[in-house]
């Protein structure tokens, strides 16, 4: 089954939580989506059947499809999933009521640790082609609330005279973007230290935004002070 496949006529479901026939642990979502990203990175979302993902997992087709009644919902989770520990940060960090540099600085900063210390595979879902189709409505809101956060970052720091930004939403858009580019350069990021790739990516973002650069090292500084972290999930 290829793009938009649905699960097969079934007589009964396998109640949640019980264990399978052959005594392993219940099939979960977190492992479904670890094994999807992957096979998604690899070959795309077309080439990412879930009889793929369920070999891999040593599970029946079903099984999956308990948890996923079509291949488009899990892709639309999956993007929920990947996006979770940034929505957690966002929250967090407006209850600090920071100004907007250092919130913009000390987010690219625990964005980018975050991605370059993760499974790798988990960036290129953000980017398929097949999300800007219908049906993938919930994964198009998420990618738009993470850009959402920058843009009013941006937006507040460019009403505060702390940046000059000529289109605030095409530099949102291309801020986040950047957080990716731990996993999009691969052979920089193979030798790169995550902290050493976020704080470069956040001292080039925020020199190209400020209205006066020269307070970019006061900026860091203050965002270092900053007792808040990415919290990811716990691999499956």
């Amino acid at each position: 089954m290829e793009i938009g496949e649905k699960a097969p006529a079934q007589k009964t479901k396998r109640p949640v939580g019980r264990p399978r026939a052959d005594g392993r642990p219940q099939l979960t979502k977190e492992a479904v989506f670890l094994v999807a990203a992957k096979h998604i990175a690899k070959d795309g979302y077309a080439g990412a059947s879930i009889r793929k993902i369920a070999a891999e997992l040593k599970a029946a087709p079903a099984s999956v499809f308990n948890l996923f009644p079509t291949k488009d919902v899990l892709l639309n989770e999956l993007l929920g999933f990947a996006a979770a520990p940034s929505m957690v940060f966002y929250r967090d960090l407006d209850k600090l009521d920071l100004s907007p540099d250092v919130a913009l600085f000390k987010s690219i900063m625990e964005e980018v640790i975050a991605v370059a210390s993760a499974d790798r595979d988990f960036p290129a879902i953000f980017y398929l082609p097949e999300l800007a189709k219908p049906g993938f409505e919930p994964a198009q809101e998420t990618r738009a609330t993470m850009v959402a956060h920058y843009r009013s970052l941006i937006e507040a720091g460019q009403q505060a005279g702390l940046f000059s930004v000529d289109v605030p939403a095409l530099s949102a858009e291309q801020v986040f973007q950047l957080t990716e580019t731990s996993i999009i350069a691969q052979q920089v990021a193979a030798v790169t230290p995550p902290e050493i790739a976020a704080r470069a990516t956040a001292r080039f973002c925020l020199r190209g935004l400020l209205a006066d650069p020269a307070k970019l090292d006061t900026i860091e500084q203050a965002a270092d002070q900053v007792p808040l972290a990415f919290v990811l999930p716990e691999k499956v």
